[in-house]
């Protein structure tokens, strides 16, 4: 009977290395399916969708010199893109526009697998860690460019490693693959090297099979790449002008990231999205083992290195340092890393024949031992599977917008607000932005961002926006002053226009009659179109002091503005010309002051205090607070109603970073939003707004934007 390390049970005999590769390739099926749903849309994923939107009209139309001319995004080759267009394609018409993104990253995600796959033939356990990779299962399960060129190029090396012992159709295989690598992206044609070097320590070679090699490869990419058919020198010539030009860009030098970013990003798991990537990624361990495993790959003098170190250094020297390039070089740190266990086993293991140190070394716990751990270890999996499962679940329709994925310029969003048709207005820390949507992504083909660099604007930190729709103008607050801005030109209002001392504006509102209030650090002001005034109560100095936030209440029988302060909310009656003040300074532990006002459909005011918790005035003042509702915090720092009649509230806390949202049904009942209840994550809100469409916008300090759409079949929100 055979001993075996550690009183192991022995591996079935059915299981062989075709087994090994399923096992694998189901593994790698399954985690992309996984990050194909969860993840969040990246940055390029609209672009490329909208060129493959494109696309699809182009084949259908049968517009071939539309298809030749299209000049977007002409610095990628057009393959990736032409394989995208299928699902618009084979559906006319589909109202879910999140279909064609899901379509998209599945395509990718195929091919992602077929990599994985293809590694695995070359060797099990580098097959094994790819499929764990988070990198490379990132930008494999999105609407990238890189899965199709990744698979090509694993392709293409496995093809001319086997064209030697089996054939030349392989050897032209690996040639079609080329092509298809230049078709796709054009970094990844650097495997050119490493088949190069392939081919020369062939036996039995010749000039003519390079000469063939290269004709196939060249023809490939010219079928497949239609965007070079009409002037195929001054287009490509054209896309490698650009990527020199584009590495030198505004865009690229604000990241600022260092010479030696590319090294951080092959030796960490991706760290972006832990809500994704719950379980165990394999990025620190392959290239660890990978850096140990190179000597002997070196020594050996290895197709493998020469990968490894041509991949590196054109990585290194590119000025142009983002993640998803480090995808040239994640085949090759599997596929050393998975050699160097096996070099690794291959030398322990007759030492341990010979020697039986491990033997005497190793205790021998008997086998229930393992079935004991084995049982443990798959309930225990089983559970926190079903219960990402479920959060998954509760993360739907929640999705979240930043910097890096993105037009967002600031990730502090002070306000966001309603525009022209269609449009989002936001108010952040470094400018204005204005995004108008389309159906591939909220912010459409362009995006509109003023700052002082491009406007008079008196500081780049807007505090607050709002749009009057009758007029056409765009209301900005800052730090100093008002100024508006009609599409052509803009007005600024400062000390001297406006009256004011202390000039910075907390909130605007432009109500119905098309006067515009301005609730800034010395007091109420209002513009009827002609001339600033001030609005004061002569009996009061409450009115002179920082006004947090103001909405006017105008309907039938009912014209009054409400204003909140660090004293509480004071109401001005336009109908009979008097003054209310609800004083609740002394009233709260760790009073903030009022700090965001709402006016709910049914006539009743909600006051958001910074504190003192809720206020709803219907007659008469009720306050929600962590006393007598469930809620964590008292800070409460923005609220709005939604389509349904439930109301959205934003908490922050008081001492710490951070917040959480909740929401009160139409039927009173408390719906808490937080990491481990939904997607929202967790950053504190600075505003609320509901769109057109009926989707939540929040406003976060430090996060960007989330936004959470998802209605139940009555139209409540589940």
């Amino acid at each position: 009977m055979e001993d075996r390390i550690l009183n192991l049970p022995k591996i079935p005999k059915w299981w062989n290395k075709r087994t090994t590769i399923i096992f694998i390739v189901v593994l790698s099926t399954i985690l992309h399916a996984w990050t194909v749903w969860q993840l969040p849309v990246d940055y390029d994923e609209p672009v490329y969708l909208r060129i493959a939107s494109d696309y699809a009209d182009f084949i259908k139309q049968g517009d071939l010199q539309g298809l030749m001319q299209y000049e977007v995004n002409q610095e990628h080759p057009a393959l990736v893109k032409f394989l995208y267009s299928t699902p618009f394609l084979l559906l006319v018409e589909n109202t879910d526009t999140s279909f064609n993104l899901f379509a998209a990253r599945s395509i990718s995600a195929l091919f992602g697998i077929l990599a994985v796959f293809v590694v695995a033939l070359i060797n099990p356990w580098a097959g094994f860690f790819l499929s764990l990779h988070s990198m490379t299962i990132k930008y494999t399960s999105q609407a990238y460019l890189e899965a199709i060129p990744l698979f090509a190029m694993v392709f293409c090396v496995f093809s001319m490693l086997r064209s030697e012992k089996h054939g030349k159709w392989w050897f032209y295989f690996s040639a079609i693959s080329l092509g298809a690598i230049a078709a796709s992206k054009y970094p990844y044609l650097f495997i050119i090297v490493v088949l190069g070097y392939i081919w020369f320590r062939f036996s039995n070679k010749n000039i003519f099979d390079a000469m063939k090699f290269i004709f196939v490869s060249g023809i490939t990419f010219f079928i497949l790449n239609p965007s070079i058919w009409a002037d195929p020198v001054n287009r490509l010539l054209s896309s490698v002008l650009f990527h020199g030009l584009y590495s030198q860009s505004t865009h690229v030098q604000s990241y600022s990231y260092a010479w030696y970013q590319p090294l951080v990003y092959i030796s960490t798991s991706v760290q972006w999205h832990p809500q994704v990537f719950f379980f165990f990624t394999s990025d620190e361990l392959v290239f660890y083992i990978t850096i140990f495993g190179l000597y002997f790959e070196i020594k050996e003098k290895k197709w493998t290195a020469i990968w490894f170190f041509v991949g590196l250094f054109i990585l290194l020297v590119w000025p142009t340092k983002w993640p998803q390039y480090t995808l040239i070089l994640s085949p090759v740190l599997a596929i050393i890393a998975g050699k160097t266990l096996q070099r690794g086993w291959s030398w322990i293991k007759p030492q341990d024949d010979y020697w039986n140190y491990l033997d005497a070394m190793l205790p021998k716990p008997p086998k229930i031992t393992w079935w004991i751990i084995g049982i443990f270890v798959l309930v225990l999996f089983g559970g926190k599977v079903g219960y990402e499962y479920q959060l998954a679940i509760s993360r739907r329709g929640w999705n979240s917008y930043d910097m890096t994925n993105s037009p967002l310029v600031s990730n502090v969003i002070n306000q966001v607000n309603s525009g022209k048709e269609k449009e989002i207005i936001f108010a952040t820390n470094k400018g204005f932005l204005i995004w108008k949507g389309d159906s591939e992504s909220l912010w459409g083909e362009s995006v509109t961002h003023f700052d002082q660099s491009n406007s008079p604007i008196p500081s780049d930190r807007i505090t607050s926006v709002s749009y009057d729709n009758s007029e056409g103008i765009y209301w900005l607050g800052t730090e100093n002053g008002v100024i508006s801005y009609d599409g052509f030109g803009w007005k600024n209002y400062d000390q001297n226009s406006v009256g004011c001392v202390r000039c910075q504006v907390h909130d605007i509102d432009v109500d119905s009659s098309n006067v515009v209030w301005l609730g800034m650090n010395d007091g109420i002001y209002f513009f009827d179109g002609i001339i600033w005034e001030k609005l004061t109560d002569p009996e009061s100095n409450i009115t002179n002091i920082a006004i947090n936030t103001l909405m006017r209440q105008k309907s039938k029988g009912i014209d009054k503005l409400w204003i909140g302060t660090y004293q509480g909310v004071s109401v001005y009656d336009f109908m009979d010309n008097t003054w209310a003040h609800y004083i609740w300074a002394d009233n709260f532990f760790g009073w903030g002051g009022v700090v965001d006002l709402n006016i709910l459909k049914d006539g009743r005011i909600i006051a958001n205090t910074s504190g003192g918790g809720i206020g709803i005035f219907e007659g008469e003042w009720v306050f929600y607070k962590n006393s007598n509702s469930p809620f964590k915090s008292n800070t409460v720092n923005t609220s709005i109603q939604a389509t349904d009649g439930s109301i959205w509230f934003g908490f922050g806390y008081p001492t710490e970073p951070g917040g959480y949202l909740m929401r009160l049904d139409p039927e009173n009942e408390w719906h808490r939003y937080a990491a481990n209840t939904s997607g929202y994550l967790e950053s504190e809100p600075l505003d609320l707004f509901v769109d057109d469409e009926g989707r939540l916008w929040v406003a976060t300090n430090g996060n960007g934007i989330q936004t959470f759409y998802q209605q139940s079949g009555n139209g409540g929100w589940k």
